[in-house]
């Protein structure tokens, strides 16, 4: 008899994600053979998100809610990796809360990483978005991680706990500090090793792009440009924090790099990307006054 698929644990995470939660959680009910684990790691929602997850529990026993005070995703990703069990997964998977996974996605992400050894995650690629096909050949080009779904091997789950490897809290975009996780093998002094991703085409995720060109969601937008600015930057420190000293080295706040490399705070010219640039670092310089005011105090 053929061994059956096994219920596979999903991180959702959700922060005031209401509007689309259950389309979210309907899809991954399609993702797999048997309808995988979900874990919503709802960070302090304010809105119905929590409300829907419960009720959604109720006739899906496989849904689970993890309420958590804090709104920070990188906080939501270390309970889920430091907190949380699931005894027997060969895959785990995250996956945003506002994003609809592809029939069947999350068993052929297993199924193709399973036949790459020397793998350690395993990618979906995009099925909506501005700049799309861009962003698949990119992908497909240089083994990129997309933090709308992915997977990691649990063998490589084990190695993050064993070492106690946490996502500093406060970090944007935590794709491209996954990526590096993956890529380096959790070791800061390694070659970039593309071999430690593989994305799988047939595996897809899809979500409701924002639109600059639409006046309700212009300040999301504005937003949205903002953090990208931020996580640019961040990238920059994350990188220099990593090599040599390893993800140990990590601080548990990102800002603590702020102050570790302001030199790196100095936006230069970059068209109509300096505007979002500027209000990054200032943003940024806030913090870093804040956190120092806090230091004073405790001292």
């Amino acid at each position: 008899m053929p061994e059956q698929t096994p219920a596979w644990p999903v991180a959702v995470f959700a922060h005031n994600e209401a509007r689309n939660i259950v389309a979210c959680l309907d899809s991954l009910q399609a993702a797999a053979a048997v309808p995988p684990n979900c874990y919503v790691l709802a960070n302090a929602c304010s809105d119905a998100t929590e409300s829907l997850v419960r009720s959604y529990a109720l006739d899906h026993p496989n849904v689970h809610l993890v309420a958590i005070e804090l709104g920070d995703k990188a906080n939501a990703w270390n309970v889920f990796m430091h907190q949380l069990a699931w005894p027997g997964a060969s895959t785990v998977f995250f996956m945003d809360g506002d994003v609809r996974a592809t029939p069947g996605a999350l068993d052929i992400m297993a199924r193709v990483l399973a036949g790459q050894p020397a793998a350690n995650g395993v990618s979906a690629l995009p099925g909506s978005g501005r700049g799309v096909a861009a962003f698949r050949r990119d992908m497909l080009a240089n083994h990129g991680i997309a933090g709308n779904l992915y997977g990691l091997r649990a063998a490589f789950v084990e190695r993050i706990r064993a070492r106690g490897i946490h996502m500093p809290v406060g970090t944007i975009g935590e794709d491209a500090l996954i990526g590096a996780m993956l890529k380096w093998d959790l070791s800061g002094e390694t070659r970039w090793d593309n071999s430690r991703i593989v994305v799988a085409q047939a595996a897809g995720f899809e979500f409701d792009s924002v639109s600059p060109w639409l006046p309700r969601e212009w300040r999301k937008y504005f937003r949205r440009r903002v953090r990208y600015s931020v996580r640019g930057y961040q990238n920059r420190m994350l990188g220099r924090a990593i090599q040599p000293a390893g993800f140990e080295a990590l601080p548990a706040r990102i800002e603590s790099l702020y102050l570790r490399y302001p030199e790196v705070l100095r936006p230069g010219w970059r068209g109509a990307d300096t505007l979002f640039d500027c209000l990054a670092v200032r943003q940024m310089r806030a913090a870093c006054k804040r956190d120092e005011n806090t230091q004073e105090k405790s001292a």
